[in-house]
């Protein structure tokens, strides 16, 4: 290959190079243009609609169990069933929290927490018929509350990044409903403690560990 051949071939390459790279760096070009750029406000506005999609969720599922009654075992008052599962609450994994104000994002990753403690605690209760030791209102007094709870944080997310309530229908109203439920519990825990205040004490029958009982000054005279 004379020098003149080899010459004409290095610029060939170079053009064919050069073409290639043209083409490359437009390809890159068109797929950054149709790539839709994420601001910082739409990811909070996507974290905001998965969060009250979950927590209005949670909220039906309180509801549920707020206003769910045992069925007894009619040959066996100590068995009975509920007709509603304990609700549950699943919040977007991996959510960039830092796009939230802290207050509000506190209150939100503080929830599941809160409905855990309920679970745990009715858990500890050691059932006993017949008033199974209150089990049944406290689970309506509970999630009741934690409904309410749910229903703040929906209204404030929504107010926050500009989203709809959710829609709901007109005969469904479960923010009445569960304050009307709070104020059944709240009266029926103030004439529990009303009875429980006016049943006497009963005499002990345990002899006392450190000598006899003094008597009263009209009979030791």
């Amino acid at each position: 290959m004379s020098p003149f051949d080899f010459a004409a071939l290095m610029i060939l390459i170079g053009v064919a190079v050069a073409g290639l790279s043209i083409g490359v760096v437009v390809w890159i070009s068109r797929k950054i243009e149709r790539r839709p750029i994420v601001l910082p406000e739409d990811e909070a506005r996507d974290l905001a609609m998965q969060l009250v999609l979950a927590i209005d969720d949670f909220v039906g599922g309180c509801y549920m169990a707020a206003h769910d009654f045992p069925e007894f075992d009619v040959d066996d008052p100590e068995n009975f069933f509920l007709h509603a599962d304990d609700p549950v609450l699943t919040l977007p994994k991996d959510a960039n929290w830092s796009l939230f104000e802290r207050q509000l994002s506190d209150e939100i990753r503080w929830l599941p927490n809160r409905l855990r403690n309920v679970r745990d605690a009715l858990e500890s209760i050691e059932i006993d018929p017949p008033d199974f030791k209150d089990l049944f209102e406290h689970r309506q007094d509970e999630y009741a509350r934690l409904g309410l709870r749910g229903m703040d944080l929906v209204e404030r997310i929504c107010a926050a990044y500009q989203l709809p309530l959710p829609a709901r229908p007109d005969y469904y109203n479960p923010r009445k409903d569960f304050l009307s439920k709070t104020r059944e519990m709240d009266q029926f825990w103030r004439r529990r403690a009303q009875s429980a205040r006016q049943v006497p004490d009963e005499p002990s029958n345990v002899t006392s560990l450190f000598g006899r009982v003094a008597l009263p000054e009209s009979a030791s005279t």
